[in-house]
């Protein structure tokens, strides 16, 4: 069975978990545990995945932890619960991993468009210095 498919299988019975796969040397999560992942340690998400190796899991344990989020690790076919939150608050940091990266990609278009501008008129950057100072 591919990772992904172990992914959706332990992920349709705990839906409000962050799933990690273990996959040789590394933790593998897809879709919105991805979010959470990268909202809260700035993974790379590549093929609507995140990965990380083995030596992070505390790190990412404790932190989920922190933050109230539950999580499943997954080793082979079987699934440990290793953090269960009563609070659980996994859907709010959802939201707010979803929001921090939406913002992010129109900050980082924003910065494009910008340096473009620029680095075809000098003045340009006069010219949108002076609109945001007005904002």
């Amino acid at each position: 069975m591919k990772t992904v498919d172990k992914y959706i299988k332990f992920k349709e019975m705990y839906p409000e978990y962050v799933v990690i796969i273990k996959s040789g040397n590394f933790y593998y999560s897809f879709e919105d545990d991805a979010y959470i992942l990268k909202y809260f340690f700035e993974y790379q998400i590549r093929e609507n995945k995140v990965g990380f190796p083995l030596s992070a899991k505390a790190k990412v344990k404790s932190v989920l932890n922190r933050h109230n989020v539950n999580l499943i690790e997954v080793i082979d076919d079987y699934a440990y619960v290793l953090e269960t939150k009563n609070e659980n608050a996994y859907l709010e940091k959802l939201k707010e991993a979803k929001s921090n990266i939406l913002i992010n990609n129109m900050l980082n278009n924003l910065m494009n468009a910008i340096e473009i501008k620029v680095k075809a008129e000098a003045a340009n950057y006069r010219l949108i210095k002076d609109f945001v100072d007005e904002l």
